[in-house]
């Protein structure tokens, strides 16, 4: 099963004291094909890097650049295109341009469900897990 990685769930399972850890922690499962996009990496290295964590969020580029397991969808014009359609659709409900690249990415690659603590996947209609 396709699930798509977003950066709240990267940021949950990388920091024990991150509210969210445990259940990160618990979710995964090895029976799933993991997918992000390259803007889910770049905003996760930032947050990391914001927070204080810059060991942490080199550590997480290598990592994610160098796995076999995990699929990095580069975001090219024309999924750059869906999202900000996207994002005058669901921007009231507080989803940003990042949240609308990932719902362009799962749209176009038939993906439902997704790791995520950020209502804005519901929002859009995506399960979350």
């Amino acid at each position: 099963m396709k699930v798509f990685i977003d950066t709240s769930f990267y940021f949950a399972r990388l920091m024990p004291q991150d509210q969210a850890h445990s259940k990160a922690i618990k979710v995964v499962k090895s029976d799933i094909i993991p997918i992000t996009s390259s803007l889910i990496v770049s905003e996760t290295v930032a947050l990391l890097q914001s927070r204080g964590f810059l060991s942490a969020a080199i550590e997480f580029l290598r990592e994610t650049r160098s796995s076999p397991y995990v699929q990095v969808v580069q975001i090219d014009s024309v999924i750059q295109s869906e999202a900000w359609d996207l994002f005058v659709r669901y921007g009231a409900t507080g989803a940003n341009p990042v949240d609308c690249s990932s719902f362009a990415v799962m749209r176009r690659m038939g993906i439902t469900k997704a790791f995520t603590f950020d209502r804005h996947f519901r929002a859009a209609g995506f399960e979350t897990l």
